[in-house]
């Protein structure tokens, strides 16, 4: 029986990134198990290329000698995907049909690994879906995407794929964004929204739609789209989404800082204290407001800019703080005062 794993066979040489690279997949829910090729049949790796999802050869250093594999190659060619990264192209290779991705400079193993899962996704369980058994598979997809298998669920949920069909619509775009596929999952999650006049295939309640667009401007801020960013996160704010608020702040705050003609780190700051003052927003996002408020506090307190300070002190409820900050307001504010009887005094 088929296991949702995929199975990795490098040279010795390659075993540092083999370990990177398998570190990688494991974080995108892709359990890898890992084989160094030997000069002897290893009858454990054989059979675990049998029930494997996928066989990844890694031979970035040297040539690869396929022939312990080739009867392996012929009963997995039907049931899995067969990716051979590589260097240079080995001479063994124009004997399989294989899914080639070769190794060039400046290619890095970030996106060596999110290509492997697409090869995956697009190739894995070539089941037929007919009336019959597609209840039976969409709800396997569902199983598999609770138990944070996005890469196998994605695969028997784009095979299951209808246009009204919202629930899988939704967790293909959970599923991509999961993986670290943004463009992709905002293609889905964009068809997740009714359009202009009609709500047949998309959310027609206003929680799933806050849900949707504070996703999309979170994708959009990730890709730095940002005034489609700002538009979904309004959009979501509307639907008085709990993370939209942060994530709008967060967008002001960092996004646009490298730009001095667009900066909004202060508008940034107001919402993050906006999101501890309203009650719809999620406990989550006020704690995360109230650290990135007590940074920025304690920074203009440093700084002796007391009034700014005092603001975001108050706004976490950092009560001996802002008496700190007040004292030296009124401080500044009875220096000057003398120092202005002193000048009028003189003249």
């Amino acid at each position: 029986m088929r296991k949702n794993y995929v199975t990795l066979v490098y040279l010795p040489q390659d075993e540092e990134n083999a370990n990177y690279l398998s570190e990688i997949l494991e974080e995108k829910h892709v359990e890898v198990h890992a084989f160094e090729k030997t000069e002897e049949r290893d009858p454990f790796l054989m059979k675990d290329i049998k029930d494997s999802c996928g066989l990844i050869i890694l031979h970035i250093s040297d040539d690869f000698d396929y022939d312990y594999y080739t009867r392996e190659f012929n009963t997995a060619g039907n049931r899995c995907q067969i990716i051979c990264v590589y260097a240079t192209k080995s001479v063994y290779q124009n004997k399989y049909r294989l899914n080639e991705i070769q190794i060039v400079e400046g290619y890095q193993i970030e996106a060596l690994a999110n290509d492997i899962c697409a090869i995956i996704v697009g190739g894995y369980n070539k089941v037929h879906v007919n009336r019959f058994n597609r209840k039976r598979i969409r709800q396997q997809s569902f199983v598999l995407f609770s138990q944070e298998h996005y890469v196998w669920s994605l695969c028997l949920l784009l095979k299951v794929f209808r246009i009204h069909d919202l629930e899988v619509k939704e967790r293909i775009a959970d599923a991509y964004a999961s993986i670290l596929d943004s463009d992709k999952a905002i293609n889905y999650y964009s068809i997740c929204l009714p359009l202009e006049g009609n709500n047949v295939a998309g959310a027609t309640d206003e929680d799933s739609q806050g849900i949707i667009c504070n996703n999309l401007g979170y994708l959009y801020t990730q890709t730095k789209n940002l005034e489609f960013a700002e538009k979904y996160l309004k959009m979501a704010i509307n639907f008085k989404n709990p993370d939209a608020l942060y994530n709008l702040g967060y967008l002001y705050e960092s996004s646009w800082a490298f730009d001095s003609k667009l900066r909004r780190t202060k508008e940034g700051y107001d919402l993050y204290c906006k999101v501890l003052s309203e009650s719809y927003t999620s406990e989550a996002s006020k704690e995360r407001a109230r650290q990135k408020l007590k940074t920025a506090a304690d920074r203009l307190l440093k700084r002796k800019n007391y009034a700014a300070a005092l603001q975001y002190y108050k706004a976490i409820g950092e009560g001996a703080k802002a008496a700190e900050c007040i004292r030296n307001i009124k401080r500044i504010r009875q220096l000057y005062e003398e120092r202005k009887k002193r000048q009028s005094k003189a003249a």
